[in-house]
């Protein structure tokens, strides 16, 4: 994974659940970044055939974008439930995760997956 693209589709996709249209002016304000950044990462992102953006100017993620955002999805989730199960407050637990999945090669993700998995008999890290 590319943590800052993968940001970027993590975020069209959390805004397009939100909200259903999502413009760059909406994914600089909620990436907290300029538009002129958001439109860069856009070209780049359409080129790689992950974004398509509608003549008004809605982003849709395309398949391949969509599968990138849901295994980000995945690894969140993942981080947010092993940290407030270990007593994190879940605000903070959500935050952190988002920081570990979007830094994090995926070698090192399914090694704690894996180690999750083993430390709790019985446990599917995937619930």
């Amino acid at each position: 994974m590319n943590g800052a693209a993968d940001r970027y589709l993590y975020a069209v996709q959390i805004l397009k659940d939100r909200f259903l249209c999502v413009r760059s002016v909406d994914l600089a304000h909620y990436l907290g970044i300029t538009k002129a950044s958001v439109s860069a990462f856009i070209r780049q992102m359409r080129d790689q055939g992950l974004i398509e953006t509608e003549p008004d100017g809605n982003l849709l993620l395309t398949a391949a974008g969509q599968q990138r955002a849901n295994l980000l999805g995945i690894r969140i989730e993942f981080f947010r439930r092993l940290l407030t199960d270990a007593g994190v407050h879940p605000d903070l637990a959500l935050q952190d995760a988002i920081s570990f999945s979007w830094k994090m090669s995926e070698d090192s993700f399914e090694a704690f997956r894996s180690m999750e998995t083993g430390l709790i008999p019985g446990r599917n890290p995937c619930r």
